[in-house]
C-alpha cells in the first residue's frame, strides 16, 4: 500500500489550486447537474426558475433540497407561499429550461403558456410531461448571502413519460442515454 504525501502529487493528478472565484466557477462547471424547474404560485400567478442545485435529502420523511437565488422573485414567492413544485426535465424540455433561466427572452407569461402544466394538491404548478415532478411544502429554509437552501417535504410524486434527462455541464445543456 502506498502512502500519500500532501506535498507529492500522484502522477497524472491535477495540482490543487487556491480557492478563488475563478477556480470555484471552473470547478462547479464540471459538476454535472440535472436540470429542474422550481415553481410556485403567488397571487394566483405561477412563477419559476431553472435550477440544477436540487437533490434528494431523505426518504423518511420524503424530502428534497433546492437552492434558489435570493435575488430573484421566485425565492420571495416560495418564502411567502411555503409551497413549491420541482419538475425534473428531459432533453425534450431544452427550450423551456432556457426560457426559465432567462437565456431567451419570451416573457414570464409565455413560459407558462407554452407548456402543459398540472396543479398539485398544494397549488404549486408542475410540468405535466416532466420525467418526474414533486409537490412540496417548505419544511425548513436557510438563507445564505446569495441563496436560500429550501428543504421541501414531498407531498406528492407525479411520473411523466420517460426520456433522456436534461443535464447541465461546462456551461451547456446536454444529455446522456442509458445503455442496455
Amino acid at each position: 500500500m502506498t502512502s500519500l504525501s500532501p506535498s507529492l502529487p500522484i502522477e497524472g493528478q491535477a495540482q490543487g489550486l487556491p480557492v478563488n472565484i475563478e477556480h470555484f466557477r471552473r470547478g462547479m462547471r464540471r459538476l454535472t447537474g440535472a436540470v429542474n424547474l422550481v415553481t410556485t404560485m403567488h397571487r394566483d400567478q405561477p412563477h419559476g426558475l431553472t435550477a440544477t442545485a436540487v437533490c434528494s435529502l431523505s426518504g423518511q420523511p420524503p424530502r428534497l433540497l433546492a437552492c434558489v437565488n435570493v435575488a430573484g422573485k421566485t425565492f420571495d414567492y416560495i418564502l411567502q407561499s411555503r409551497r413549491m413544485g420541482v419538475s425534473v426535465l428531459a432533453y425534450r424540455h431544452l427550450d423551456l429550461a432556457k426560457a426559465f433561466a432567462n437565456m431567451v427572452d419570451i416573457g414570464r407569461e409565455k413560459r407558462f403558456s407554452d407548456a402543459a402544466w398540472a396543479w398539485t394538491d398544494t397549488g404549486a404548478p408542475v410540468l405535466s410531461d416532466a420525467l418526474v415532478a414533486f409537490d412540496c411544502v417548505v419544511d425548513e429554509l436557510f438563507v445564505t448571502p446569495s441563496h436560500g437552501v429550501i428543504i421541501g417535504e414531498i407531498k406528492q410524486v407525479r411520473f411523466g413519460p420517460e426520456g433522456d434527462p436534461l443535464l447541465y455541464n461546462e456551461g451547456v445543456f446536454t444529455t446522456l442515454r442509458a445503455t442496455p
